[in-house]
């Protein structure tokens, strides 16, 4: 009896475990849109050499995006920076949520989401890289942390035009 207790206890254990390491990428791949902000990154230039000439840090305080998921099923998506708004590609695998999408001018960014919370909160990891297109190419990855954000609620109705009363 004591066996079948310990075998139970521990197999009680090991699925609660296993329920813990799913809740994070439940979470992640439930979103209908993820907040995301920049800890840190670097800048890269091509010299006209054809070196890689490294920029100083970027700014940590530099604005994040947003990751709208449009339509799973169509694997689309918008990454939404400032006032930018830009159609992407969703790609989703068990071990990352990934957005691909290409600017106007040619350039592309690629924005991968892991289902890893960052130490003990409940922040995903993130990586963005961006391909920049111009007289010369310019490279950016940035790291930081995504959080299932909350939808915008639609703004309320307007009010009932008052009725017109007789002077």
């Amino acid at each position: 009896m004591q066996r079948l207790l310990a075998v139970t206890g521990l197999a009680l254990a090991l699925t609660a475990g296993l329920a813990r390491a799913e809740e994070p990428s439940q979470a992640l791949f439930a979103a209908a849109r993820l907040a995301c902000a920049y800890s840190q990154g670097m800048n890269a230039v091509f010299t006209p050499q054809g070196r890689v000439s490294l920029k100083p840090p970027l700014d940590p305080n530099t604005p994040g995006l947003t990751i709208a998921i449009v339509d799973r099923a169509k694997n689309r998506a918008v990454l939404e920076e400032d006032d930018l708004e830009t159609p992407g590609v969703l790609m989703a695998t068990p071990s990352s949520l990934s957005v691909m999408a290409r600017y106007p001018d040619g350039g592309v960014t690629v924005v991968t989401v892991y289902p890893v919370h960052s130490g003990a909160s409940d922040n995903f990891l993130m990586v963005s890289s961006r391909h920049g297109v111009g007289n010369e190419p310019q490279m950016s990855q940035r790291y930081g942390f995504c959080r299932p954000g909350v939808e915008t609620p639609p703004p309320p109705p307007p009010p009932p035009p008052a009725p017109k009363g007789h002077s």
